[in-house]
């Protein structure tokens, strides 16, 4: 037994040398080619996946797909995920057939007057509490049990995604302080009301799945009625709110994770989470006689990196341990990546960064675009990435869109574990990103595979850069959330 275990020792330590004396640049050359992850994308993407729609048959074989590979790999299971598996419960819940809302003696009718964004069969009645936008600043310190009643979005928000952004923060904010809900009334809307109603208040929707009764979200029209009128000015009044023939369904649906276990004694206890959503929006609306959406770019690119990663460090583990992560349900709302921020198979204070791999398309073949790149001081490591491959490291170029709050390293960032999402090049939201963004024409076909190769590298070799780094990654200071990353690793 002793000699195994030094012939063992002997052969790890010839390999890691063996490495060392070798170039990074070229041996991930060797192992990320256009057959590498071309295979593999085109597996993901292929019309027989039917669009990998959260819940589906599709996205189930999608995720054993991964496992699989994880499995030829030797990635280490974790407790929690058996058989490289973690459960997500989520619920679909179909339109509801009533609602109503009431301001003292003022009848707010459903679809007429509000929708409801959020919410279950329930009845409630008690102080309704007017808080201007919404801000921190804004509501007061004890909500529990009232109906919090705000103008929708915020004071920053002037685009459609940032009012969207900020009316999720908001609703998660005044829910944790313990409201009874919110409801959001607009002042100028994005869009004209009767489109807001068929869109929202008549399809389906998924979400986490709660205990008893989920916390109601109300979208309300600016009204002139008396009620509203007296609670502007006198910030509370007595309402009530009921909903009726609200169905739900349980959505059986996983995340996919794999560790690889670091080499170094100390740095192996930190941990990088290498993400990406599998999922996609499944078939819709027929578009040139094609109806499935099969979204090669949106994500089964990111996956594929995430894949190659794997099979990277598997042959040449790195210092820092590496847990990778196929999400699920993204395109419902970040949804998988809340799930494992609210049940992580590894401590958060143990996960030193989540490098996810995320975009809406490529119009600019020069650079890999990192949102949030600037935000962490990881921003070194991944422009000498880019540049080892030809590419430019470029920040996000259309901040009014919020994208860091729209992929999944969001749920992660807000935890306090430092974030960004590494997508395709992006200069703006022209015609060839929305060509193919959610639309049945985002196919293999149509890909550049020099240019992804080059982005492939560039992602692998970031994260090789990292996870064996002297220091962990830290948030910029100043950042929005480097004061909840310093209450999480107690700094």
């Amino acid at each position: 037994m002793k000699t195994f275990f030094l012939i063992f020792t002997v052969s790890v330590v010839c390999v890691s040398t063996t490495f060392s004396q070798k170039k990074p640049v070229a041996e991930i050359e060797k192992m990320v080619t256009r057959l590498d992850v071309e295979a593999p994308l085109t597996f993901l993407a292929a019309d027989e996946m039917r669009g990998r729609d959260t819940g589906s048959h599709e996205l189930d074989i999608a995720a054993n797909y991964i496992a699989s590979h994880f499995q030829q790999l030797g990635l280490r299971e974790l407790p929690g995920a058996e058989r490289y598996f973690q459960k997500v419960d989520l619920v679909k819940s179909f339109p509801i057939g009533a609602a109503e809302f009431k301001l003292n003696e003022d009848v707010l009718k459903f679809k007429e007057h509000f929708i409801v964004m959020v919410g279950s069969n329930q009845e409630w009645s008690g102080e309704c509490v007017y808080v201007g936008y919404g801000s921190v600043s804004e509501v007061p310190a004890d909500i529990k049990g009232k109906m919090i009643i705000s103008i929708a979005g915020s004071k920053e928000a002037v685009g459609v995604q940032q009012i969207f952004s900020a009316s999720a923060e908001k609703f998660n904010r005044i829910k944790a302080a313990g409201a009874a809900g919110l409801v959001e009334y607009f002042v100028t809307t994005p869009f004209p009301w009767p489109a807001i109603v068929n869109y929202f208040a008549s399809n389906s929707s998924v979400a986490i799945k709660s205990d008893g009764p989920a916390v109601p979200h109300l979208w309300m029209k600016d009204t002139e009625v008396a009620g509203m009128r007296e609670l502007k000015e006198q910030k509370k009044i007595n309402g009530s709110f009921s909903i009726q023939g609200s169905k739900q369904v349980a959505v059986l649906t996983r995340n996919v994770v794999g560790k690889i276990e670091g080499t170094d004694p100390i740095l192996k206890n930190e941990h990088i989470v290498i993400s990406a959503h599998y999922d996609h929006v499944g078939v819709g609306v027929k578009k040139d006689q094609d109806s499935i959406y099969n979204g090669a770019r949106d994500n089964a690119l990111g996956t594929v990196g995430m894949m190659t990663a794997a099979r990277f460090f598997t042959k040449y583990p790195p210092k820092r341990s590496i847990i990778f992560l196929a999400l699920t349900g993204e395109e419902k709302g970040l949804l998988g990546s809340a799930w494992y921020a609210d049940h992580p198979l590894v401590p958060l204070r143990q996960t030193v960064f989540d490098f996810d791999c995320d975009g809406a398309g490529y119009n600019d073949k020069t650079v890999a675009t990192v949102i949030g790149l600037e935000r962490t001081s990881a921003e070194g490591d991944i422009t000498k990435a880019c540049e080892a491959f030809g590419l430019k490291a470029g920040r996000d170029p259309v901040p009014e869109q919020n994208l860091y709050e729209r992929s999944d390293n969001y749920n992660f960032a807000k935890k306090g574990v430092p974030a960004i999402d590494f997508a395709t090049g992006l200069k703006s939201f022209d015609a060839e990103i929305m060509k193919y963004y959610h639309q049945p024409a985002d196919e293999v076909g149509s890909l550049d595979f020099d240019y992804l190769v080059r982005y492939y590298r560039a992602f692998v070799y970031a994260n090789y850069l990292i996870a064996n780094g002297p220091k962990a990654p830290s948030w910029t200071a100043g950042d929005k959330y480097e004061q909840v990353g310093k209450a999480l690793y107690q700094k």
